[in-house]
């Protein structure tokens, strides 16, 4: 018998699958697959998890009606997440009012309302919010009126639509006056459609609104709108609000982040730092407490890589890195975390980690993070370019010359094969002329647009070649020979000012240091060089005013990244004394919360939950069995489940790759421990075994404990885990169809083990 039909047959035996026993009259083509919902697609996406009851959402009070006697506390903690961006947690939130009565209306607009950015599962849910209407208020039915009209396509044109919708808005006010809500979603509404389509005339007319809001409510979460407002705008304007934000929901980490865009505007780089940093410990506490990955949040990389940024302005080198590391450390997934995704972890952490080595000059680390998944070598030509050029200013800083010589020697093998590619691209583009018989002229056009780009890469190559040339010649102190290449170095100017001073050009590096202070205002970095050339070039007077300059930003300096240390020993040796600032709250940003309080500053993996359960022998298996190994724990939805069989038989036809990998597979089944037992009475008929131990939890008891079980629904989930040798969860997906990419689970899962450890 083929393995593919052995299997199938082994593990779906006869039985059919629950759905069709419980509803007989149903056709193949109306049952959804198992694991997925039967209200329709929007539900299989999204949080499938009962929601809880979260403290500091914001102080919100819009009456719904519903049957179920926290439906209302709930509402009003979903729109308080709605007002906070957090459209994630506040869908589960909608979910469990659906859950608990599902004709509740306004639940299912909360559901449209949190998908404001995904239109398609949006119309979805506003269509079954539309179809329960007559169990909502004719206030509540506005709303969903209002978000129906919105979606439902017409009229045509996007402008129209979004203005009908602000029609729609105001109209709800002006027959219901005291819905301060109605004129938060107005305001949104005005500053998103601002940016697209509906230009703001008088942002002094939108604030006007959201003064009386805060008239009736002033600490409404709409402080964040108002942010948003006078970002771009004016930022002054909105400092009250980014000293309330927090406050109005502590419990939603963008609210924290929220005002990091005031401070930043004003160059306040430390309460900007603060607020990104709050933000970090309220999302990191969350996500290891709901079992959420990283990049499941709106907004979470993003602020995290400007906490990174700002930390770098601030001279907080190591602190810097640590959370570029950080960003590099979180678990990736096909759909939200890649290196090729903008706006993710990795995307952004691996930016980061590449600025913060070099700007710091943290050359020991470099190097060592080169032999770690942190730098590791990539397959992506431009991102391994750029690597190489790290790696070669890393050796020059250590005064390398076999480094930077062996760097050299690869960015010379990437240019003979950029080379041969773009002589390959110039062959094929004439052989095709040749053939379509063009004229000179058209042949000349063809080669051009074939080799524009391979010529482009050849340049890049060439250049970073040529600035290895200039970190030889510097090493070899022929300073005529490193200025000829200081053009192809790529830093930062104070950066470059720097090599300037190194190779003899003195006059150079002092316009570009003076350049790089002007245009990095309030910046540590640019003043740190300035000072390092203004003293090289003995102008004592002038480096004092340029500490001068640094003292009102230097509370932060981290003293052992090599920049600062050498501005250290320039202070003692001008005689400054206790020149550096001393860290300082401004009194106009509110009382702050201990940041310890909030929670970690990273992601760490959770603990994994034990478990025993019987593999259908006699015996059982434990998940405290494998301790001291990696394991993979697959959750499938018994032998009802076609999808589990395909997911199993993979992960069987891949056996070979857990084991030399050094992975434990284990697979969790809602099977009864007879029927279980069945299937392996199967295989051993059929003279075939399975690769790996399967255990049954009929009653999904541990389903429900690791989340793999639709809390709204009452139906299993797929799940698939990657689990730490001492207990923790290091990777995850759960969803609707299992998880069919073995090596990416093995790739990632070694990857995770090396970057937070074995012992974990």
């Amino acid at each position: 018998m083929p393995h593919r039909l052995f299997l199938l047959t082994a593990l779906l035996g006869t039985a059919l699958p629950a759905s069709a026993e419980e509803n007989p009259e149903e056709t193949e083509e109306q049952k959804p697959k198992a694991g997925h919902s039967h209200q329709g697609e929007a539900f299989n996406q999204g949080p499938r998890h009962s929601a809880l009851p979260i403290k500091g959402t914001g102080q919100i009070s819009f009456p719904v009606k519903c049957t179920w006697e926290d439906g209302q506390q709930f509402f009003n903690q979903g729109l308080g997440q709605l007002h906070g961006f957090w459209y994630y947690e506040a869908e589960r939130t909608f979910r469990q009012i659906a859950a608990r009565d599902p004709n509740c209306a306004m639940a299912y607009w909360g559901m449209a309302m949190a998908n404001w950015e995904n239109e398609k599962r949006a119309k979805a849910f506003i269509k079954k919010a539309s179809e329960l209407k007559e169990h909502a208020t004719e206030h509540n039915r506005r709303y969903i009126e209002a978000q129906s009209n919105y979606l439902d396509g017409e009229p045509k044109d996007a402008k129209k639509r979004k203005q009908e919708l602000i029609n729609d808005l105001e109209g709800i006010i002006q027959d219901y006056p005291d819905d301060i809500e109605a004129r938060a979603f107005l305001c949104v509404r005005l500053w998103q459609f601002g940016r697209n389509g509906l230009p703001i005339h008088s942002h002094q007319a939108v604030d006007a609104i959201l003064q009386q809001i805060f008239a009736v409510n002033p600490m409404h979460p709409a402080h964040h709108y108002r942010i948003h407002l006078w970002d771009s705008k004016k930022a002054k304007v909105a400092l009250d609000s980014a000293a309330k934000l927090g406050h109005t929901a502590p419990g939603i980490a963008h609210m924290w982040h929220m005002p990091g865009h005031i401070y930043s505007k004003l160059k306040r780089w430390e309460d900007s730092a603060f607020a990104q940093e709050a933000s970090a410990r309220t999302d990191h506490k969350y996500m290891i407490t709901r079992r959420v990955l990283p990049d499941q949040i709106h907004n979470y990389a993003h602020n995290n890589e400007w906490l990174c940024r700002n930390w770098m302005t601030l001279g907080r080198g190591y602190d810097a890195l640590g959370m570029a590391q950080s960003l590099l450390a979180n678990p990736r997934h096909p759909k939200l975390n890649t290196l090729e995704r903008g706006g993710r972890s990795a995307k952004y952490g691996r930016t980061r980690i590449f600025e913060v080595l070099r700007r710091f000059e943290l050359w020991d680390e470099a190097l060592q993070l080169a032999e770690t998944p942190y730098l590791e070598p990539t397959a992506k030509r431009e991102e391994q370019l750029k690597r190489l050029r790290l790696l070669g200013q890393a050796h020059l800083g250590k005064g390398s010359l076999e480094g930077v010589r062996t760097v050299e020697g690869e960015i010379s093998q990437l240019l003979t094969s950029a080379t041969q590619e773009m002589e390959k691209a110039e062959k094929e583009a004439r052989e095709k002329a040749e053939k379509e018989k063009k004229n000179e002229e058209d042949t000349k056009k063809m080669v051009k647009e074939a080799t524009k780009k391979p010529e482009e890469w050849v340049k890049k190559v060439e250049k970073a070649g040529k600035a290895m040339s200039c970190f030889i010649a510097l090493l070899e102190n022929n300073h005529e020979e490193a200025r000829k290449h200081l053009g192809s170095v790529e830093d930062d100017k104070y950066g470059l000012a720097r090599l300037h001073l190194r190779a003899g050009d003195q006059e150079k590096a002092l316009s570009l240091s003076e350049e790089a202070v002007k245009s990095g205002e309030k910046r540590v970095l640019p003043l740190l060089a300035r000072i390092e050339i203004l003293h090289a070039a003995g102008q004592k007077d002038e480096t004092r005013k340029a500490f001068d300059l640094l003292k009102p930003i230097s509370a932060h300096l981290d003293a052992k990244a090599p920049p600062v240390a050498r501005v250290m020993k320039i202070a003692d040796d001008l005689n400054l004394g206790n020149w550096q600032a001393k860290p300082a709250t401004p009194d106009d940003v509110g009382e702050r919360p201990p940041l310890d309080s909030l929670g970690p500053v990273a992601w760490t993996p959770p603990a994994a939950h034990e478990f025993t359960l019987p593999d259908g022998t006699g015996e059982t298996i434990s998940r405290k069995d494998y301790e001291g190994r990696p394991l993979i724990l697959v959750f499938y939805l018994g032998y009802g489940c076609l999808h589990c069989a395909e997911q199993l038989e993979k992960f069987a036809q891949n056996a070979e790759l857990f084991e030399k990998s050094g992975f434990e597979v284990l697979a969790i089944s809602t099977d009864s421990e007879g029927d279980l037992r069945k299937s392996r009475e199967k295989w051993e008929k059929d003279g075939g075994s399975f690769p790996f131990p399967l255990v049954a939890d009929p009653s999904m008891q541990v389903f429900r404990e690791w989340s793999a079980y639709d809390d709204f629904e009452k139906a299993p989930l797929h799940g698939t885990f990657v689990i730490s040798p001492a207990g923790n969860v290091l990777w995850h997906d759960i969803s609707s169809d299992p998880f069919m990419d073995c090596e990416f689970v093995v790739k990632e899962g070694k990857r995770l083990l090396q970057l937070h450890g074995r012992d974990l």
